[in-house]
This record gives structure tokens, C-alpha cells and sequence, in this order.
């Protein structure tokens, strides 16, 4: 079965479901909608990213700026992300994008996944990086929960939008980030994430980019709030030979 037919056959049963029970409700304007909890004109007006890089943020966090600076108050004064050579969050993480984050990975509604990966892939496209490191889930969280967020973002990343993904982090901590205060997240760097380990496994990780790491990569995560989880992942990828590191978070607390 191709992708493309694997999804279709999906999103025509998550339709179907989505019918019987009257449709969703627009996280944002309280109407209704068929499949997606968010309706096109909420998702024209709410989450244009067209003007995006003409915003002035940050060019470490990606935060929005209030002053002539290039750098906010915290990257100047006490920068986590030291590895990380920019970030580029999509949304901050208020009002009803909380709600649409919730809904996607506690409430398991898959039918955001696709909307949230053509946000990534449109900035993605516009920094002209074409691989994605995804940011690895838990160990046993696939299997207990049967899937990933991340993982079902890098999965229409490739088939979807024709991006190359390189599943090379590993992750070591057990615990959830969200789990730890501000100062347990920056302690938790370096220790939370690793370069894959396994030879023979990297070797076949490598085979679609000719055996050889690429210069620059995307990592990829749904929500930044120190940045301790991109700076212990960039730190490894450019500890082990990739030169430049960029983020990619849909949300950031601001």
C-alpha cells in the first residue's frame, strides 16, 4: 500500500467517524468543521505563516522582539541555546493553540497532524534545509501509545512534502521534560539525548545521503519552553560532525 493510498483510506475513515458525531468544533471561533478542529478561515487569519521572516525576532530563539536588538533579553543575557544556531518556533503557546496542542496529544485527534506538518514544512522550505532530525520520543512510547507525535509529523514531512528525515538522536532520560522545572531542564542538558551508538545502524541511516552526514539539518519538536531539549540535541549533532543546527518548534512558551 503507498502512502498516499494508506491515507486516504484514513482520513476517509476519520471523516466518517467525524460525521456521526456531528463534526469537530473550531478550537478557535467555536464553529463547526468536518474533520480538522480548526476551520479555514480561522486557519487563514490565525495562522498565516506568510509574513513570518518579516517579523523581527530573536536570532537565537526565534522570539518575537520589542526592541532594536538582535538578541532578547534572555539569549543576551543567559543564552541556553549555545549549540543551536537559530530557532524558528511557529506559534507562541497561548489561547487556543494550547487547546489545539492538547487536543493533538492527549486527545489523540490525528487529524492535526497533517495541518501542523504544512506549517513545518513551509518555514522549513524557506531556511533551505531539506533534512529533518526529528527529536526521538520516549522509549516504549510507540508502543504503548501506538504512536508519535514527531515521528507522524517526519512521516508527511518525507512522503508528503518530499523532505529527507535522519533519525540519528537517541533518547537516554525516562522522565517527561514537561515533569521538571526550569532549572532540572537546563540541568537535564547533555544528559537527556545521544548520538546514535550503533554503528551498523548509522551506516544504514546514511545510505540515502552516500554514508556522509549532512552539513545542516532541521530539528524538529512541537513545543519550546527553555530550549534545553534542542540545545542537548544540537549539541550532539554538532559534536559528532554537522556543522549547522536549526530548530523547528510549532509552539514556544513566551
Amino acid at each position: 500500500m503507498t502512502f498516499e493510498t494508506g491515507l486516504f483510506l484514513k482520513t476517509s475513515g476519520r471523516i466518517f467517524f467525524s460525521f456521526l458525531k456531528g463534526g469537530e468544533r473550531c478550537s478557535v471561533c467555536g464553529g463547526r468543521n468536518l474533520l480538522v478542529p480548526l476551520c479555514r478561515k480561522c486557519r487563514t487569519v490565525y495562522f498565516s505563516l506568510e509574513d513570518y521572516f518579516s517579523v523581527e525576532r530573536c536570532r537565537v530563539c526565534g522570539k518575537d522582539l520589542v526592541s532594536g536588538e538582535s538578541l532578547c533579553s534572555e539569549c543576551r543575557e543567559n543564552s541556553v541555546l549555545r549549540h543551536t544556531d537559530s530557532v524558528f518556533p511557529l506559534f507562541p503557546y497561548r489561547l487556543w493553540n494550547r487547546e489545539l496542542l492538547f487536543l493533538w496529544k492527549r486527545k489523540n485527534t490525528r487529524a492535526l497532524s497533517y495541518v501542523f506538518a504544512s506549517f513545518a514544512a513551509e518555514i522549513i522550505r524557506k531556511t533551505g534545509v531539506e533534512v529533518i532530525v526529528p527529536v526521538p520520543p520516549m522509549r516504549g512510547k510507540i508502543q504503548k501509545k501506538g504512536w508519535d507525535q514527531i515521528e507522524e509529523l517526519c512521516t508527511f514531512l518525507e512522503y508528503r512534502f518530499g523532505f529527507r528525515i535522519l533519525r540519528i538522536l537517541e533518547r537516554n532520560s525516562l522522565n517527561e521534560q514537561k515533569l521538571l522545572d526550569r532549572q532540572g531542564r537546563i540541568q537535564s542538558i547533555g544528559k537527556s539525548y545521544s548520538f546514535c551508538s550503533d554503528r551498523e545502524r548509522i551506516q544504514g541511516l546514511l545510505k540515502p545521503f552516500s554514508g556522509i552526514l549532512p552539513s545542516s539539518v532541521c530539528l524538529l519538536d512541537d513545543v519550546m519552553t527553555t530550549g534545553s531539549t534542542m540545545e542537548s540535541c544540537a549539541s550532539e549533532l554538532k559534536s559528532n560532525g554537522i556543522s549547522t543546527v536549526l530548530g523547528i518548534s510549532l509552539f514556544i512558551v513566551d
